[in-house]
């Protein structure tokens, strides 16, 4: 069995074979100015709403992606980006020190990937243990 490479593989082919595609495709729209303007407000909210998902999350890197989210808002509209800065800001400083807090309590050194969390050494185990229930 050969290899399959992207030169090997005849798309048009595959693509005239498949019986489920029209022969000629529907024409294009008329090019519609206001459609792109929206399409790229659509784009700009969609990466803005993606950049103040991204600041509230305690993450390696934080600090970083607040800068870029910064430069974004600032490239954009100096005006609406001191308004969303000022918003968003002190959620930016939660997520960051949460994130402070947990790499104090755990290093990526001492946690270990890919294993089941078992109880700390000197607690009870046992099965149908621990109280609560019915």
């Amino acid at each position: 069995v050969g290899d399959i490479t992207a030169e090997s593989v005849n798309y048009a082919a595959i693509i005239a074979s498949d019986p489920d595609l029209p022969s000629n495709p529907p024409p294009l729209p008329p090019f519609d100015p206001t459609f792109e303007h929206t399409s790229a407000q659509k784009q700009l909210n969609q990466l803005r709403f993606i950049y103040q998902r991204g600041v509230t999350h305690p993450m390696t890197g934080l600090d970083q992606f607040w800068q870029e989210y910064e430069a974004f808002e600032r490239a954009h509209s100096e005006s609406l980006a001191s308004v969303l800065i000022a918003e968003w800001l002190p959620k930016y400083q939660h997520a960051r020190s949460v994130y402070l807090e947990r790499n104090r309590v755990w290093t990526i050194h001492e946690l270990r990937g890919g294993r089941l969390a078992v109880p700390p050494v000197g607690c009870e185990t046992g099965v149908g243990g621990g109280g609560g229930g019915a």
